[in-house]
């Protein structure tokens, strides 16, 4: 096993990755940008005290993604698929992550779901990454935590079967995070990806995925990221290569 941290940087169309120290990192965040993240802090402070399930705070620019993201204290994955961000019974739920994940987002691959009710609201602006003007223009997502506000770099999104991906792969080996890069490589319809991540992007990263499922299909659309900003310094792991052959 080893310890990295790896940043995926978009500038302009070329894609670069490089390794960074804690120090070396840098928020890659606009000016408007910080500032909309900056002001979460108090929000975000606000719905933790009436809800300690939150645990931060996902803006997608160029959508009306930005909500609160919770994980069931209570170890229940089913839970926020019916209930919003203060525990009451809604049909639209919360956005949210799996009990495998953990919330200081160091996994490899943080997913979080949503809905995809009819009137657009949760996770329904997903299925905009899968038209290829929108993708090669939006480019960022944001994530505030206590303390820190991470940048993600956009780099595929598309369609697959609904199955669950802590599930399908295991992450906590290397293998099974490259598993599940290789399915991003697959050619398929319904993909867009950016020229050359296959050479940018390997199980030393941090991805964020978001996923929704599609009720028309019954096919779980997914948006796939990279951490490329992480100001605070405090996003990192042991990658452990065991699990190869």
């Amino acid at each position: 096993m080893k310890t990295v941290k790896r940043i995926f940087v978009i500038t302009m169309t070329v894609v670069l990755l490089t390794g960074c120290s804690k120090t070396e990192k840098k928020d890659t965040a606009s000016v408007a940008e910080q500032g909309k993240v900056s002001a979460y802090s108090s929000e975000y402070q606000s719905l933790k005290a009436e809800n300690s399930d939150v645990f931060g705070w996902v803006w997608v620019p160029g959508t009306d993604i930005d909500y609160p993201v919770l994980q069931s204290s209570s170890g229940d994955d089913s839970f926020y698929k019916d209930h919003d961000y203060l525990g009451r019974v809604s049909e639209n739920g919360a956005i949210y992550t799996e009990a495998a994940n953990m919330t200081d987002m160091c996994d490899f691959n943080e997913v979080m779901h949503g809905s995809s009710p009819s009137d657009g609201t949760m996770f329904a602006p997903l299925q905009k990454f899968l038209d290829r003007d929108f993708f090669d223009q939006h480019k960022n997502i944001y994530v505030y935590m206590d303390g820190n506000s991470l940048t993600y770099a956009v780099f595929a999104a598309f369609v697959r079967d609904d199955k669950r991906l802590l599930e399908q792969y295991d992450f906590t080996y290397a293998s099974g995070c490259q598993a599940f890069l290789d399915e991003i490589s697959e050619k398929s319809m319904n993909k867009n990806v950016v020229e050359g991540w296959e050479e940018q992007i390997g199980p030393e990263n941090f991805l964020l995925t978001l996923s929704t499922v599609d009720k028309a299909s019954g096919k779980q659309v997914i948006v796939v990221s990279c951490l490329i900003g992480d100001p605070a310094g405090k996003i990192d792991r042991f990658v452990d290569y065991g699990g190869y052959d």
